[in-house]
This record gives C-alpha cells, sequence and structure tokens, in this order.
C-alpha cells in the first residue's frame, strides 16, 4: 500500500463499518487512492471469505485494465494471480485472484449465469457518479440479491456523488467521508468569437502552454477519436520545426486504442514533456503521472436513446459541471497545476449541475430484456434507483415483443422466450443480437456481422443530396446491387481498408476513415460469436437476400411500403410518409420495391420550413417473409374512400 494517501485516514472506519453493515457509500475525491486502495484493505482486514471475489466495478474498460495493473504492482504480484481484471473481449484472471476490476457489462453477464454470485463476497461500485444505466441496474440486482445474501459486502463509491439519494436507495446505509489532499488548481476560462473548431481551439492553447511554461505534462479533453487525431494534427502543424515540438511526445487516449496505446500515457520512463489529447475516459479513476496543466474542451459524447435508429446515439453535449470539475482535478493530483476552460466563466453556470442518469436519456432494450431474464416479468416494479418513464419502458417491451425475445403473459408482465436468452449472449444491442441469430441460422453469420458493425456506429459515407451530382457519381461506384445498402456500406469499407484507411484517399470517396477503423474493430469483435466458416444450411435464399431477411428480423418495426409505383415515397407503420435518402442504393430503378426495411428513420427540417422523414441504410424485402414472420399487420392501415354509389366515405383495412 501507498501509506501517504488520504484514503487511509479512514481505514479503521472503513473496517468497522465493514463490519457491522454490508451496505456503505464512501465520497473521496480525486486523487485519495479510493480506486486502488479500498479493495486492498478490504483483503487485508479478511472481512470477505478466502474462498471469495472482491469485485471493483468500473465503467470504462481503460480504467480496469489499468487499476488491475496499478494494484497489482502495490500488492507485489503478476496480474492475473491475486488482482487480476475482466472487460469485453479480454482478461487476466487465475484460481487464485481475489481482487478483480471488471466493467459493469461484465459483471451483469456473471449474474445471468450465476444469479446467486456464490463465488463473489463483495462488490465495490467504483465512479458511480457517472450513473450510467448498466451500473444502476446492476446496484439494483445486487442489493436485491442481498436478501438472499447477507453477507454480500456492497459499496458506492465516488467523488462527486449527491449521497442523499443513494444512502436513502440503500436504506439508510453508512456514509463515511474521506478529506481530499489535492494540490490548488487555478482556473481559467477562454472565451472565443470565431467559429474555429474545437481541435484548433486546443491547439493554439496547447501550443501557448508549450512555448511559455518550461516544464508539466498537458491533458486535453475532446469529445471523440476523430477530434484527437486532429488536435493532434493542428498541434504539431503549430509547432513544426520549434524546439518544444520537437521535444514533446503527442499521446492519443480513447477507448477503442490497444491496450499497449492506452497504457503509454501512464508510462513517464521517457524524458520527453507530454502532451495527452483524451476524451473522457480520463476524466475518472487512475492518476495520470506528471499532468500539471489540463485543457478541457468542455464537451463529450453522450448516449441519448435515438428514435432515429431505435437505439443508442453518442451525440456530442456540453458537460455538466461536477464532469468540470473531474477534469480540474487531474492538474492537481501530484502538483499544483492550472486548468484552461474553452468556455466563458459568464456561460459555466448554465452548464447541467451534473449528469442525467442514463436510465432516463439511454436506450432501455437491453436492460429490460436482462430484467425479465432474471425473473422480474415486469419491469415497472423493478427497484430502481431512478425509474425510467412507463413509456419508455413499455417502448422497450413492444420492441422486445416483436424480435420475438419475449412474450406477454398479462398487460405489462413478460416471459423471456429461448430466442431472448440467445440474445443476452451477444455483447450487442438486442436487434442487432435478432439479426447476428437469424444469421448463423441461415449461414451468413460473417456477413451478418459485418453489416451490424457498419449500422451500429457513427455513419460511414457522408451525407449527400440529391444536388451533389460528383458526390453522387463517386459514391455509385460503391453500389453494386440495388437491392440493399449493406453492399453499398460493404464496399465503402472495402476501400477504406485496402488504401489503409487513409485521410485523404477516404475523404475524397467520401468515407470517414474513422469510422471505418471502428467497424473493422467492431467486426472482429463479433466475429468471436460467429463461426469463422459459415455452414450453408439449405435456404431458399441468396446471400444477399438471406442478409436482407436478418434485417427485417432485427428491424421489424422499421418496415416501409412504396405508396406508388415509380415513386421514392413510403410509408411508415405509424402513418409517416417517407423518403429514401438520396444517396441510398435503393434508388436505382430496378430497385423499385414495394416493401422495405431501413436501419435509420430521421426526420429533418426543410429549407421551406416543414420536416422531411428520410430512410437510411435500407433493404428490399420479399412481402412473403412478412407471412412467414408473422409482420403482416405491419403493412395493413386502414384506407378512406368516398363510395360514391351510397354517397358516404368508407373504411378499409388494405396492404
Amino acid at each position: 500500500m501507498l501509506p501517504d494517501l488520504p484514503i487511509h485516514q479512514v481505514a479503521d472506519a472503513l473496517c468497522s463499518t465493514w463490519r457491522d453493515h454490508n451496505r456503505l457509500v464512501l465520497i473521496a475525491p480525486t486523487g485519495s487512492g479510493k480506486s486502488t486502495q479500498v479493495c486492498q484493505m478490504l483483503l487485508a482486514a479478511g472481512i470477505v471469505p478466502a474462498d471469495k471475489l472482491i469485485v471493483v466495478l468500473q465503467p470504462r474498460r481503460v480504467a480496469a485494465r489499468s487499476l488491475a495493473r496499478r494494484v497489482a504492482i502495490e500488492h507485489g504480484s503478476v496480474l492475473g494471480e491475486t488482482v487480476g481484471y475482466k472487460i469485453r473481449f479480454e482478461e487476466a484472471l487465475g484460481a487464485h485472484t481475489r481482487i478483480v476490476f471488471v466493467t459493469e457489462g461484465i459483471l451483469l453477464r456473471w449474474i445471468q449465469t450465476d444469479p446467486a454470485l456464490d463465488n463473489i463476497g463483495a462488490i465495490l461500485f467504483d465512479e458511480f457518479h457517472e450513473r450510467n444505466l448498466l451500473g444502476d441496474l446492476a446496484l439494483g440486482l445486487c442489493k436485491r440479491l442481498q436478501k438472499l445474501r447477507h453477507g454480500l459486502v456492497l459499496m458506492v463509491m465516488s467523488a462527486t456523488l449527491d449521497a442523499g439519494p443513494i444512502t436513502s436507495y440503500l436504506d439508510d446505509c453508512p456514509l463515511l467521508e474521506c478529506a481530499g489532499r489535492a494540490f490548488p488548481v487555478s482556473m481559467h476560462y477562454e472565451e472565443w468569437d470565431d467559429d474555429a473548431p474545437l481541435s484548433e481551439r486546443a491547439a493554439l492553447k496547447v501550443h501557448h502552454l508549450l512555448t511559455t511554461t518550461a516544464t508539466g505534462d498537458i491533458l486535453v479533453f475532446v469529445p471523440g477519436a476523430f477530434e484527437i487525431e486532429q488536435t493532434i494534427r493542428e498541434i504539431r502543424r503549430l509547432g513544426s520545426g520549434s524546439v518544444a515540438s520537437r521535444t514533446t511526445m503527442l499521446l492519443p487516449m480513447h477507448g477503442e486504442l490497444s491496450a499497449r496505446e492506452q497504457d503509454r500515457v501512464f508510462d513517464t520512463a521517457d524524458a520527453s514533456r507530454r502532451v495527452i489529447v483524451a476524451t473522457n475516459v480520463a476524466e475518472t479513476s487512475i492518476t495520470i503521472p506528471a499532468i500539471r496543466f489540463v485543457v478541457d474542451g468542455g464537451t463529450a459524447r453522450i448516449a441519448r436513446y435515438d428514435p432515429t435508429h431505435g437505439t443508442n446515439e453518442l451525440r456530442l453535449e456540453l458537460i455538466s459541471r461536477a464532469s468540470a470539475d473531474q477534469r480540474a482535478g487531474r492538474a492537481g493530483r501530484v502538483m499544483a497545476g492550472e486548468c484552461h476552460r474553452l468556455w466563458s466563466e459568464r456561460t459555466h453556470g448554465s452548464r447541467p449541475a451534473r449528469n442525467v442518469p442514463e436510465v432516463q436519456r439511454g436506450d432501455l432494450a437491453e436492460a429490460i430484456l436482462l430484467v425479465h431474464a432474471l425473473g422480474v416479468a415486469n419491469a415497472e416494479s423493478f427497484d430502481w434507483l431512478d425509474a425510467p418513464s412507463v413509456t419508455r419502458i413499455t417502448e422497450a417491451d413492444r420492441l422486445l415483443a416483436r424480435l420475438g425475445a419475449q412474450i406477454m403473459v398479462k398487460p405489462g408482465f413478460f416471459e423471456i422466450t429461448s430466442i431472448g436468452r440467445d440474445m443476452l449472449d451477444y455483447p450487442v444491442h438486442p436487434r442487432h443480437a435478432r439479426m447476428l441469430i437469424e444469421g448463423k441460422r441461415l449461414g451468413c453469420g460473417n456477413e451478418v456481422a459485418l453489416f451490424v458493425a457498419l449500422i451500429s456506429g457513427r455513419d460511414l459515407l457522408a451525407r449527400l443530396d440529391r444536388n451533389d451530382k460528383v458526390g453522387l457519381r463517386n459514391r455509385s461506384k460503391f453500389s453494386t446491387d440495388p437491392r440493399t445498402d449493406y453492399i453499398l456500406l460493404k464496399n465503402a469499407f472495402a476501400h477504406a481498408q485496402e488504401c489503409g484507411f487513409d485521410s485523404h484517399v477516404c475523404y475524397a470517396s467520401g468515407v470517414n476513415p474513422g469510422v471505418a477503423r471502428e467497424v473493422e474493430r467492431t467486426n472482429n469483435q463479433l466475429a468471436r460469436f460467429v463461426p469463422l466458416a459459415d455452414t450453408k444450411p439449405v435456404t431458399p435464399y441468396d446471400i444477399n437476400e438471406s442478409i436482407s431477411r436478418c434485417h427485417l428480423v432485427g428491424n421489424p418495426d422499421h418496415l416501409a411500403v412504396r405508396i406508388s409505383s415509380g415513386s421514392d415515397e413510403f410509408e411508415l407503420a405509424d402513418g409517416r410518409h417517407a423518403e429514401l435518402r438520396d444517396d441510398s442504393a435503393l434508388r436505382a430503378q430496378r430497385a423499385k420495391s414495394t416493401v422495405i426495411v431501413a436501419s435509420e428513420i430521421r426526420t429533418i427540417e426543410t429549407r421551406s420550413g416543414g420536416t422531411l422523414t428520410l430512410l437510411g441504410a435500407c433493404s428490399m424485402v420479399n412481402p412473403s417473409w412478412l407471412r412467414e414472420l408473422q409482420l403482416i399487420d405491419y403493412l395493413e392501415r386502414n384506407e378512406y374512400v368516398y363510395d360514391r354509389l351510397n354517397k358516404r366515405v368508407v373504411a378499409g383495412r388494405v396492404m
């Protein structure tokens, strides 16, 4: 252990509380040592039986891995022995592991396979102020489990958490607070009058710090991997030829980097001054050494439910004041520092005070499916820390029933099906899990895995309209099958791979190279869940038809019917009229299908002040599939006509 960390001031209080209570909330500031030391205190105190694990829950994979490595070093053991970790597609565990750092999704998967969590003695919810949906769900499930296993220890930890609601939720459990020992951080606000991109503003500030100060590493916060790349490129341009640029190491930090690339930010063996450009993965948990300056762009990509896709979408938003304080604190962990906020002090107070819980803004389908799988038939009755709206629960239940994941036994009460249990085995949204299951059944699992990777993230292709003749002509080289946009996206991705994701080549073709890299990583991960060589069962479909059928199975509520022959206007199941996107492959004359399915349904404002609903990532649908899959009701609609003979309006159901 590190005896000079502030958390050790409350070590005795922690141990005595653990002996008398199985629930505890700890508020300790950044840099106090709670993420690395509390689990070791719990192990040393002998509170947890020797045959049980101490699980430390982390909201991010990079934190789980790096914290496990740090604790293993402090404990004097090899990573994977006494101390280990498990994250998506990666783990370091052994038969004698006692402390394990995991992400929230991993714990929920353990609960699926072992609802009693018999091999776990304590669960520490670290950085709980982030209020992730899976973290909230895990806390509710573990609270319920404690009624059966009183010896299970639960502990919620944070630096900026509003403790009152949590202690109340945990039946007025004890609250401990640890005084911090942070170094002073001076705050500076920068008001920008122009519309310069964030990457340029951040780079200008970094360049100023590098040329006016002699020592101290710089941590820069921007919202995503693309902005990281742009910021690093701009810093290099501004410092070209200078002494500072030759002695400065520029390091990216985000969740999609390899473990080796992520770990570089913790290595200070090189004497070079470092500039670390990061997403909010660097906002919490383990200390990044030698940081003296923070440059904060003030934004992050936040997951919110997007009715366009029927899944979560990462939206660029202003961070809360609590998150801004977390970021500023990174500059005061090991020395006095400075935080430079790239917004005005005047507007700072208008930012939200705290993060909005994801349960109130995110997609609920995966969480509701797990709740039903664990025997809670009515999701409204689940003991939520912050209950989602009844409307959102109903939407999730309706979608899961359409996917065949559950059946309604009575209004509001559901039982999970065998398909639903299979869907839980896939670490993707239930829509995409259903597509992968159908893909394996039809013998095209690898192709469907790529399709899921192409449609589950940001747009691979730049959006074009019908007036961009050059762009549409360039785009047409990717569109080799007018029955599905999958082939369009697949060919564009292959183009990015062939040029090595070269930015100039990709952008010239309308392909986003950063997104293409994300697609490759996601596809490689999903390939672990489908056969390397697909079996080819006898089906009446060719490969593209099979993929389109999988597309339909995962998006049954995104069906659209062409209103008239020769038109690109469609009617959706909810009665809205929509059009194909101008760059859709299905606009080709020979693709005038009656029925299509879309992954994206987006409503935009027109120049005339009206709205237009556009369909993207579409596939043709054979109407015979609808009867087979019992989806025919989606295409039936009321039609009203005037009966001239009887002089009245009559209604009928038509398809």
